[in-house]
């Protein structure tokens, strides 16, 4: 910034830039991570080659790795779990970058019982408040709603995350909070964030949650990497957000790097 422009800044009384601090909000692959047992682990070969001749000397690697689009963090298209959901190419960019999120906190419940189910209670006393459209752009203000159980801390150790195999328990989404979120907020609440397996409680037989966003379509972002130090910096801000999946054709998910960005004064809103 010059002397010029920051004198031009008061004078005008316009906000000078603020740094953009972005937080990686997805955990990296390997495969020790955590996984759901219907779907397929994720296994990564490593070859690594040195390439020499008479003439040149060079370094040269290349991977390849097979796994479930259900896998780490990781994006439930709607096609999920309904016929007529959008599948992951078919998702509007508008859902996915820098759209407002919003974080609910609901670690102390979930510390007191591993198979919690989050409540409509649990929203509505977080003063969660959602404007019908965007101050900045005029335009429907589209949010996701993250929820932060305090899962991440166990995160990459299978049995305190996830549970047994064939007996998992973990933190999830009410079907009536499903419900309530879908019909409080209709087109613009595109989808739901958590830091654990799944949004359905891991004790699900018949994942309602998935079904009632998939029929809305409305996407899911699984195994999101959220830390106290995320959470105490937004409080009940909602920030940008960025989410970028693999794009798979016929997609019922995806892996995904999802990315907050912080210290924006234009895009962060109580």
């Amino acid at each position: 910034m010059t002397f010029r422009f920051f004198l031009v800044s008061i004078i005008l009384n316009l906000p000078l830039a603020t740094p953009v601090i972005f937080i990686d909000l997805s955990h990296t692959f390997d495969p020790s991570i955590p996984f759901f047992p219907t779907q397929v682990r994720f296994n990564f070969t490593q070859r690594i080659v040195q390439l020499m001749n008479e003439k040149n000397k060079f370094f040269y690697a290349t991977n390849a790795f097979t796994t479930s689009e259900h896998m780490g963090t990781h994006i439930d298209a709607p096609y999920h779990f309904s016929p007529t959901g959008w599948k992951v190419d078919e998702i509007p960019l508008s859902h996915l970058v820098f759209v407002h999120a919003r974080i609910v906190d609901v670690s102390k419940q979930c510390s007191q019982d591993r198979n919690y189910l989050i409540t409509i209670d649990d929203v509505k006393n977080s003063n969660l408040s959602v404007p019908e459209s965007d101050a900045e752009t005029g335009e429907k203000f589209s949010f996701v709603l993250i929820f932060y159980t305090g899962w991440t801390k166990y995160w990459p150790d299978q049995t305190m995350y996830a549970g047994d195999k064939s007996d998992l328990h973990f933190p999830g989404l009410s079907e009536q909070l499903a419900t309530y979120l879908v019909n409080t907020y209709g087109d613009r609440f595109v989808g739901a964030g958590i830091d654990t397996l799944s949004t359905d409680y891991g004790q699900s037989k018949t994942y309602v949650v998935h079904q009632i966003l998939a029929r809305h379509n409305k996407y899911g972002l699984e195994n999101l990497a959220l830390t106290d130090n995320l959470v105490n910096s937004v409080q009940t801000k909602f920030f940008p957000l960025d989410v970028y999946p693999m794009k798979i054709g016929n997609g019922t998910g995806a892996p995904c790097r999802i990315v907050a960005r912080l210290n924006n004064p234009k895009r962060i809103s109580k």
